[in-house]
């Protein structure tokens, strides 16, 4: 009976394993819906502020160049975010997250570049750490399901001073952007500085994809309708100090936007790994169940035989 002992015992602790997994994928799938209405949610407010900076960029002219945050420098120093989970059991979400920055960071020091690394989330400090490639300071591990834009401002505040400043000449972020429910991956996009070569490496799908398009409808709908297609924007004080409260907000607002994305695609990628954990869990307890069933037939087999030669010996 020992055999039969240790496969009931492996049988329950595979079925409590399940449990767990099940349990985790439920959580995990109620949080990624979550994190998907809120991207929902702020989707229009992110169209706006595009459509205010737009108009004011439109009416300041050539103003809008010798803005601090649009000056494109030669680049001899990137800065690079990168954006990872504060914990495990999500497949390959912070792999292949690390994996990307890794190559991006290589190809920049092969061009000359001196790379300057920013890292959000444990995981991603553990690997750095493990690979022995060298980050700032300070780092972030406030973020987890749900981050918030207070939090995210502390990111954009450093980013920016370090642009401000002349520290890097351009930043850079690296997380997993959330294309749709069925579809995440990991992306090099750059945050600063704010342009038109920044917005047209918008992956195909998602929050940026979006924003591209309603720019799009916007102008073409102009062209068609004339003046009388859209609104007449009235711009006080006057554009220049509209860019100058807006391009800092749009930068941030740009973050937000990749830790949402990244909050949502973490969600995902953990609730399709505790499902196939589960799925796993529940095979390995069928297999079980069967061996358990073959040895217990082939113990109470051999009492039989056990009996009957008893019953022999004694005619």
């Amino acid at each position: 009976m020992a055999k039969s002992r240790d496969i009931k015992r492996r049988i329950k602790s595979v079925k409590n394993t399940s449990k767990i997994t099940r349990t985790m994928e439920l959580i995990a799938t109620a949080k990624s819906q979550t994190c998907q209405a809120r991207i929902r949610q702020a989707l229009p407010y992110f169209q706006a502020l595009a459509e205010i900076a737009r108009e004011a960029r439109r009416a300041g002219g050539d103003q809008d160049t010798v803005h601090p945050l649009l000056a494109v420098r030669p680049v001899k120093r990137v800065a690079l975010l990168v954006v990872t989970a504060n914990r495990g059991l999500c497949g390959g979400y912070n792999g292949n997250v690390l994996r990307l920055a890794r190559d991006h960071r290589a190809r920049l020091i092969e061009q000359g570049v001196e790379v300057k690394v920013v890292v959000s989330g444990k995981k991603g400090i553990n690997w750095l750490k493990f690979q022995k490639i060298p980050y700032e300071k300070q780092t972030f591990t406030q973020f987890e399901d749900r981050p918030a834009f207070g939090e995210v401002e502390k990111v954009g505040d450093l980013l920016l001073g370090m642009f401000q400043d002349g520290e890097v000449d351009r930043v850079d972020v690296a997380y997993t952007h959330y294309y749709s429910a069925g579809k995440q991956g990991p992306v090099i996009e750059t945050l600063l500085p704010i342009g038109e070569a920044a917005a047209e490496q918008a992956p195909e799908g998602g929050v940026a994809h979006k924003l591209k398009e309603s720019e799009a409808v916007a102008a073409a709908s102009k062209s068609e309708g004339g003046a009388a297609a859209g609104p007449v924007w009235l711009i006080e004080p006057d554009p220049r100090s509209i860019l100058d409260a807006i391009f800092p907000l749009q930068a941030k607002l740009h973050l937000y936007r990749v830790y949402l994305e990244a909050a949502t695609s973490e969600q995902i990628a953990r609730r399709v790994a505790m499902k196939n954990a589960t799925d796993n869990a529940e095979e390995v307890g069928r297999a079980l169940r069967m061996a358990y069933n073959r040895a217990r037939q082939n113990q109470i087999t051999k009492e039989i035989l056990e009996v009957l030669g008893g019953a022999e010996a004694l005619a």
